[in-house]
């Protein structure tokens, strides 16, 4: 699957990108701090760091204290990041909530206005929103395969932190193939051999992620023929309430991966137009720029700390 979601899963499919990304969003800049928050393996964190920069997500610099010693921070490419990130974390307040998530929300305001802010998916920066009934994809230019990485599904789990943007979700779609198996659902691939045929996955692995993906409940197994017997996997409403990440990491391709255009482009069957997704706020259009939001840990309504600060 050459197509631009592919592309995006390809660099930043794996559950230990994902936490990187996550803690880089919160201030994070050195080995030893995502080291501390998350407990990887300095080998693991090497290497995904490393990946990070090759793709352009990083870029390595002379911490201003000490010139000697070099920090990572993110570049134009990796702050786009933050709206997939947002986005994957609204999916997972509402259906793959931590321990930490029942009890704080995370908000979002404006840093120059004070606005709460809501994140959407818009057709491109002051447009309109994305009816997810309404989206056709064709297929362009330039349709080529994308070299699935090597294994990278986290072996342990990492430590607990106090962050609440993304956590549970990177278990269920912690590696390229989780997210390869997401994307073919969406193109409506619903049985084994369409899906393989599609992937060229070896069929272990499709089976795994696929009874992961029913395990989770964002897939349902529905038997079509009884003799012999013979299943579909289809989105359930979880799985369907997916489609705003998945927008967001076609949009990030669009603009990041796909130079020549995309080799798959959305269209708005109503009125012909391209998509090119991108995370806005739903009142004024305006693009989710990590520099000028803010974001604030609340208690959720109903707790017994709903109007205490977090510790």
């Amino acid at each position: 699957m050459g197509n631009p979601v592919a592309r995006a899963f390809a660099v930043t499919g794996d559950a230990w990108t994902q936490l990187i990304l996550r803690e880089a969003f919160y201030g994070a800049r050195r080995f030893s701090q995502w080291r501390d928050r998350l407990g990887m393996p300095r080998s693991v964190l090497t290497d995904r760091l490393n990946r990070l920069v090759a793709a352009g997500l990083f870029e390595q610099r002379p911490a201003k204290e000490s010139p000697t010693r070099l920090e990572y921070r993110l570049t134009e490419m990796g702050l786009d990041m933050f709206g997939t990130a947002v986005m994957q974390g609204q999916w997972e307040r509402k259906w793959a909530r931590s321990p930490l998530q029942e009890r704080y929300a995370l908000a979002f305001y404006d840093r120059h206005t004070g606005e709460p802010v809501t994140p959407a998916i818009f057709n491109h920066e002051g447009g309109q929103p994305v009816d997810p009934h309404f989206v056709r994809g064709e297929v362009g230019e330039g349709l080529v395969p994308i070299a699935p990485p090597t294994s990278r599904r986290r072996r342990t789990q990492p430590m607990e932190t106090d962050r609440a943007i993304i956590d549970r979700s990177t278990d269920i779609m912690g590696d390229y193939w989780s997210w390869a198996v997401l994307a073919a659902a969406f193109f409506r691939m619903r049985r084994f051999d369409e899906i393989h045929e599609a992937l060229g996955v070896a069929t272990n692995i499709l089976a795994d992620r696929l009874n992961r993906m029913v395990l989770h409940g964002v897939l349902e197994k529905k038997l079509y023929q009884k003799a012999p017997p013979r299943f579909e996997y289809r989105l359930t409403q979880a799985g369907l309430d997916l489609f705003p990440m998945i927008m967001a990491m076609h949009g990030w391709s669009e603009r990041w991966l796909c130079p020549d255009g995309p080799p798959l482009k959305l269209v708005d069957t109503r009125t012909g137009e391209a998509i090119h997704p991108v995370v806005c706020d739903l009142a004024t259009g305006r693009l989710l720029d990590p520099r000028n939001i803010r974001w604030e840990v609340e208690a959720a309504p109903g707790t017994p700390d709903a109007a205490q600060p977090l510790p």
